[in-house]
């Protein structure tokens, strides 16, 4: 039987939280089981009360899930290394032994700390040839649809230009069993466009990666900058761990707040809209606290009024569809998480801010990934 193992803790919101997204995985599909590293009594106990709300038996879910017990868990506080060396009984390095030995283990879920995964990786799973450490990729939903992969996302903050032509070659690699591209198209996230630009390293990496496309079956589009990354059509765009994150936590600001603007938008729209008395049809309070009813120019030209009515946008914005799309479009709950690349089985790191949607996503993406490599 083909399984998931999912490190029960880590994330912000407590192990609850990471078992209530398996429940969903488990109800949503039926070709993998799951291992759960952490605490049996948690995970029945969630669970069933999962299974209670949803009218089912929870005997039938728990036989599709096996524990591998400890209540010892790794913080962000922690030194990686000394994580790898002397906390060998914490639910991640556990989860990680398991990836290893278990060949029904396809993939690993885990919300914890980012450092401890990429030296547990390295340590207990191996690395492919010629890498030094894992390259850390999130896929981007792009204009027109279909994803873009950005590596790295973290992991190498200052790489080496052979660094980045591994990432050119892990991305496309991915891109291509995963996602069916056959020539994925590759960028290098540069200060501008031309080939001179940019640093030693960069320049550098640019004729590397425009040496290797075609032996490795990809299309090298050159360097480009920061607007091309979601509007480009590429497949893979290549930048340093740094740049990578600082990108990543970017969009998921940019999308909230362009969420609570399209949100007051809408809002202000249904507010403002003349009824058949000629009155809006909303109402929005004025500095006393009474409605105020009787003119657009009057309730829009009150800050006080411009701001209530923000609020209320704000607190109604998942009502509102171009919100709820924008809000889809960036947020990481709901396009699951950061892939590691190079290391000898798949790994999928989630935000440690994550909800139960997001261990679903990161589930699924890890099947549909997996599935795409066999």
């Amino acid at each position: 039987m083909k399984k998931i193992i999912v490190d029960m803790f880590g994330g912000d919101g407590g192990p609850e939280i990471i078992v209530r997204g398996v429940f969903r995985a488990l109800m949503c599909q039926s070709e993998y089981d799951f291992v759960l590293a952490g605490s049996s009594l948690i995970a029945q106990i969630v669970i069933g009360e999962e299974a209670s709300k949803a009218g089912i038996l929870a005997e039938g879910l728990m036989s599709r899930v096996s524990i591998i017990e400890t209540n010892s868990f790794v913080t962000n506080k922690e030194d990686p290394k000394n994580m790898v060396r002397d906390r060998n009984d914490t639910s991640m390095v556990l989860a990680l032994k398991a990836l290893k030995e278990d060949p029904e283990i396809r993939a690993m879920v885990t919300a914890g700390s980012t450092g401890c995964a990429l030296v547990g990786s390295c340590f207990h799973l191996g690395l492919e040839k010629g890498l030094l450490q894992p390259a850390l990729a999130s896929a981007l939903p792009r204009e027109g649809g279909g994803y873009t992969l950005l590596l790295d996302c973290g992991s190498n903050i200052d790489p080496k230009a052979k660094d980045l032509e591994n990432y050119a070659h892990l991305g496309s690699a991915m891109v291509r069993k995963s996602y069916g591209v056959e020539t994925p198209r590759v960028g290098l996230l540069n200060v501008g466009k031309e080939k001179e630009k940019g640093t030693e390293v960069l320049k550098e990496a640019f004729g590397r990666i425009e040496k290797s496309a075609e032996e490795n079956g990809f299309s090298f589009e050159g360097n480009i900058e920061g607007g091309d990354i979601l509007t480009a059509g590429l497949d893979v765009v290549v930048c340093d761990g740094f740049t990578g994150n600082v990108i990543i936590k970017g969009f998921e600001s940019v999308g909230l707040i362009s969420a609570e603007l399209a949100a007051s938008s809408e809002r202000f729209k249904v507010l403002l809209e003349p009824d058949d008395t000629g009155k809006p049809n909303g109402v929005l309070l004025n500095k006393s606290g009474k409605t105020e009813t009787d003119g657009y120019h009057r309730q829009i030209d009150d800050p006080y009024n411009q701001a209530a009515g923000q609020q209320l946008a704000s607190e109604t914005a998942k009502d509102v569809p171009g919100s709820a799309k924008i809000r889809r479009f960036f947020d990481y709950n709901s396009q699951a998480g950061a892939i590691f690349l190079g290391t000898n089985k798949l790994i999928m790191k989630a935000h440690g801010a994550a909800t139960a949607d997001t261990i679903l996503s990161c589930i699924l993406q890890a099947i549909n990934l997996v599935e795409g490599q066999s």
